[in-house]
């Protein structure tokens, strides 16, 4: 909503806050009618006040009428998808078509079990992409979100032209179930510890 819309609105909502609060008071019988008519009176008693109030409600009533007419076009603040224009039109992505590549390419990364993804823009149109996800035990999560980053800004570099600047990656949970292709803990070790004594 651009400022002079806002001004309207509040200066609206003011107005008729006053008019509502006068007239139930009128109503309840706690202000007499006598009263508020000699309080108008008095206030535009000189020529300055009346003109004050003339211009006051001139301006108000500009500004609703733009308000109601000419509205200005809802501004795509990236809730909706990314919005994506060249020299023949827009095309738009939408949120659940990002995040169903981001779900895809997570899904191939070995250690990972689970997967739930948002994405928005932020002010300077870039990407920004949040992930959860639950790790396998037997993974280094340092490693696994590192691929995890790379592989989400190459994919969606690739399909749908779109640069992301962060890829934030929130590890939820670790499961200790077993993820096929990955060798166990202790396998892991072993390996570690042969190659080691080889070496020397």
């Amino acid at each position: 909503m651009k400022f002079l819309e806002k001004l309207s609105l509040i200066l609206f909502s003011l107005i008729m806050s006053v008019i509502s609060i006068g007239l139930i008071l009128i109503m309840l019988d706690v202000i007499q009618i006598s009263v508020v008519t000699k309080t108008i009176s008095l206030i535009l008693k000189d020529d300055f006040s009346i003109k004050l109030t003339v211009g006051v409600a001139v301006v108000t009533l500009l500004l609703a009428l733009k308000c109601i007419f000419f509205g200005s076009e809802p501004e795509d603040d990236g809730r909706n998808g990314v919005t994506l224009e060249n020299g023949s039109g827009k095309l738009v992505i939408s949120k659940e078509s990002l995040e169903n590549i981001i779900a895809n390419i997570v899904k191939e990364v070995q250690g990972i079990e689970a997967i739930s993804s948002r994405t928005i823009l932020d002010k300077n149109n870039n990407l920004v992409v949040y992930v959860t996800t639950l790790v396998s035990k037997d993974m280094m999560i340092k490693d696994v979100s590192a691929q995890i980053q790379d592989k989400i800004k190459e994919a969606l570099s690739k399909t749908a032209d779109l640069e992301v600047r962060q890829v934030n990656v929130k590890v939820k949970n670790i499961t200790n179930k077993k993820i096929k292709g990955l060798p166990a803990a202790e396998e892991t070790e072993n390996t570690n510890e042969t190659e080691g004594k080889e070496e020397e």
